[in-house]
């Protein structure tokens, strides 16, 4: 084992221990990782004073940071955090997208001017040199038509960026509003980042999942509502709502961002069967489950059908198949996990 190369030593060790199953794809991202850690450590003392600092790969054109994308539950989160955990400088952040935009589009309206999202940039710099996004997708047009310009003005000040998602930059935003609009920011991450792929076929949440506890209750009946209502703990911080008051009326991630701040358990009831024609209220479901994952919100519900059975449509398949993934993740008896 290599000392100066701590993510390549705890992949190989937790594969030694049998924690983890030797996947290629993972193996081949963690040397990317390395590689832009012992960057950023070289340099680290510098970075407070380089503006437009650049990885440079030698075979490749200089990057501002990593794209990895992949299906669900391929371990790009688990690298995403032994990564953040390993780098030792004091200016980086690691934020979910959704959060996120929501501090992008208040100082926009704190500061309408046309040059607000440079100036946002250089403030973000003047805290940040490393910015992490968790599970990096786009939904919102409001978002699309920002990002753009966003991140041109992030890589300008110098800001080195690590994302994870399940989308290949190519297929972000799928029949989005005004998809167009999203096409230059799909071309700078091509510019500025390098792709990595993990494409495994093992989806490992799903191995988490197999000592697990009954939280997600169905069909809708009598005796789902009692079993529900004796499964429900006695907190001050569990809340209930059903699926129409968070999920049919027009709400988003910052209603939901809003809702996890004060909560350890949300008891979610009548989640129906998705179809075609409840589009909106699927990506509101998605949305809320993203939320309540990330914060380690404790989640018991009832609908109408088993998770397997919730959605067959394509239009927003590989969003609800992470949807999918991680409401049988939180079944497990290890969820929700401590920090």
């Amino acid at each position: 084992m290599d000392r100066q190369k701590p993510l390549l030593n705890r992949y190989e060790n937790a594969v030694l221990q049998n924690e983890l199953t030797f996947d290629s794809n993972q193996h081949e991202a963690i040397h990317h990782l390395q590689r832009l850690l012992d960057e950023l450590h070289a340099y680290g003392v510098k970075l407070a004073r380089i503006k437009r600092w650049q990885w440079k790969s030698p075979t490749v054109s200089p990057w501002q940071g990593l794209y990895l994308f992949g299906g669900v539950g391929r371990g790009k989160s688990m690298l995403m955090t032994w990564f953040y955990d390993g780098c030792q400088l004091t200016q980086k952040r690691r934020v979910h997208f959704h959060v996120f935009m929501q501090e992008v589009h208040a100082f926009i309206h704190q500061n309408p001017r046309q040059n607000a999202l440079p100036a946002l940039a250089k403030k973000v710099r003047k805290k940040i040199q490393l910015l992490c996004f968790d599970e990096f997708y786009i939904s919102d047009i409001a978002d699309a038509m920002l990002l753009s310009g966003l991140f041109t003005a992030l890589f300008a000040e110098g800001v080195i960026v690590v994302i994870t998602s399940n989308y290949h930059p190519d297929t972000l935003y799928p029949n989005g509003l005004q998809r167009n609009s999203i096409l230059p920011f799909i071309s700078l991450l091509h510019e500025k980042t390098a792709l990595i792929e993990l494409s495994g076929k093992q989806d490992y949440r799903l191995t988490k999942a197999k000592h697990q506890i009954t939280r997600y209750f169905f069909p809708l009946t009598p005796q789902t509502e009692k079993a529900i209502i004796n499964n429900t703990p006695t907190l001050a911080a569990c809340v209930t709502f059903t699926f129409a008051q968070l999920c049919s009326e027009p709400k988003g991630a910052k209603d939901y961002l809003a809702l996890v701040q004060n909560i350890s358990h949300l008891v979610l009831t009548h989640i129906p069967q998705f179809t075609q024609d409840k589009n909106n209220e699927t990506r509101r479901f998605i949305t809320l489950i993203d939320v309540l994952y990330e914060y380690n919100v404790v989640l018991l519900c009832s609908a109408q059908v088993a998770i397997d059975e919730l959605y067959f449509e394509d239009d927003i398949q590989l969003n609800f198949q992470r949807t999918r993934s991680r409401l049988i993740e939180m079944q497990s008896a290890d969820y929700p996990y401590s920090h």
